[in-house]
């Protein structure tokens, strides 16, 4: 019974993390990084990804305004192929600078944290990843 139940968690726990948008902070040097998986209902979920000495960070949630989340969503629809957007990527420091990406269907966006190159489905994608983080 134990088995049947563990592999079941396994099978269920991919698809609905598959449908779901995951803003990712690499962090730096100086600054430890973050994940925030934002559920179509509007949870999100900041999880930091502590260092070391970071000992007492824990996840927070808040719910999240539906017309962001219906936009977040909307945008990487329009955003599709994700692989397809610029990645140009910019000059950063190697160990002071962090990349900020949004995973979605099993596709990462390009470093977001870099210039949108003109490309209006990545200014969107910008905006959106933006302002959830701000809301944190």
């Amino acid at each position: 019974m134990r088995t049947a139940l563990f592999l079941m968690v396994l099978w269920v726990s991919p698809s609905r993390a598959a449908g779901d948008a995951v803003i990712v902070n690499s962090g730096s040097t100086n600054t430890p990084g973050f994940r925030i998986v934002v559920e179509r209902s509007g949870k999100a979920i900041y999880t930091p990804m502590p260092r070391k000495s970071d000992t007492n960070l824990k996840p927070r949630t808040l719910h999240l305004r539906q017309a962001l989340v219906t936009r977040l969503y909307s945008d990487l629809e329009a955003g599709k192929p994700l692989a397809g957007l610029p990645r140009g990527g910019c000059i950063k420091s190697a160990s002071f600078s962090s990349s900020l990406i949004i995973e979605f269907a099993g596709v990462k966006t390009p470093d977001l944290s870099c210039p949108d190159h003109g490309n209006p489905r990545l200014q969107a994608l910008i905006k959106d990843a933006s302002e959830i983080v701000k809301l944190f």
